[in-house]
């Protein structure tokens, strides 16, 4: 099991992956609430890597808040039986860590891909809102894409079986335009996002995913972007799919969002998922420099 310093230190890095997820609480009252843990659960062991979900953190910051519910790892190890194919077993600890009581649940995925296995569906209302309901159904499998957890996508699944592409592929480029707007102490700043297709085929059932990391807010963005701040921790994050095929050597669907940036920043910095059918999803870093063209 995980040791204390260990701990401390993916506090203390206060940054998520693919085999790491913060949160304030884990409340397990309803169908609902144990769906939703059996999602997480599996989207973090579809990282093949050693897998931990850390309780009593402050969700994006890292910041230590201390658990409000406590737990045992026979609990966990219940919910989660006859749920995951294969099973899935984890270990769970309550440390003082830093002053406050933290939760460890830690495990591992030896032979991934994991699939919900439940007969057909399982869930219900969520504890912290019973209005809303979550369900898993019967052969989804999760990922966990930066700190989201979704259904996988054909090349998720690739991505696992280390698939190698022996036919010809799209080759998608994300390119930007920017219009700034000056107000007091910040700036609004316009971007218009467009893909080229460099490669071979034609590109279909697009999808890009851009999660903003140092803008102070989204003002808005235009359809058919959609905001997803609200399941990304309230991280500023959109996500849009492009109906229409994207041909060869031609630029176009262009996008535009507008956000909010403080006056000293330089650059936006961006996380950004791409991908389409007949494309190895591309997964990184993308600049917006606060420049505007021919300026």
């Amino acid at each position: 099991m995980i040791s204390k310093n260990k701990i401390i230190e993916l506090i203390e890095k206060a940054e998520e992956g693919p085999a790491l997820d913060y949160k304030e609480d884990l409340i397990l009252e309803t169908d609902g609430d144990k769906a939703e843990f059996v999602k997480d659960v599996i989207a973090l062991a579809n990282s093949g890597e050693l897998a931990h979900i850390i309780v009593g953190v402050e969700d994006g910051t890292g910041k230590p808040v201390g658990l409000k519910t406590n737990h045992n790892v026979e609990q966990l190890n219940q919910i989660l039986k006859d749920k995951c194919d294969p099973p899935i077993s984890v270990e769970y600890i309550e440390k003082n860590i830093l002053g406050y009581t933290i939760g460890v649940i830690e495990f591992k995925g030896e032979t991934p891909p994991y699939i919900v296995s439940v007969p057909d569906k399982f869930g219900g209302p969520l504890s912290f809102n019973p209005k809303k309901s979550f369900f898993i159904h019967r052969g989804t499998i999760f990922v966990r894409n930066y700190n989201m957890n979704e259904g996988a996508r054909r090349a998720d699944l690739d991505k696992m079986f280390k698939v190698k592409y022996v036919t010809l592929q799209a080759d998608l480029q994300l390119e930007h335009e920017v219009s700034i707007r000056k107000l007091d102490d910040t700036r609004e700043v316009s971007i218009t996002f467009s893909l080229s297709n460099l490669g071979e085929v034609i590109a279909t059932d697009t999808y890009l995913l851009v999660q903003f990391k140092n803008i102070s807010s989204l003002v808005k963005c235009d359809a058919p972007w959609r905001d997803i701040s609200h399941l990304n921790k309230n991280i500023p994050t959109i996500e849009t799919t492009f109906e229409d095929p994207i041909v060869q050597w031609v630029r176009s669907c262009c996008r535009e969002v507008t956000v909010k940036v403080d006056s000293h920043i330089e650059t936006i910095v961006a996380g950004i998922v791409l991908g389409a059918t007949n494309m190895r999803t591309k997964e990184g870093t993308y600049l917006i420099p606060l420049k505007e063209k021919g300026r």
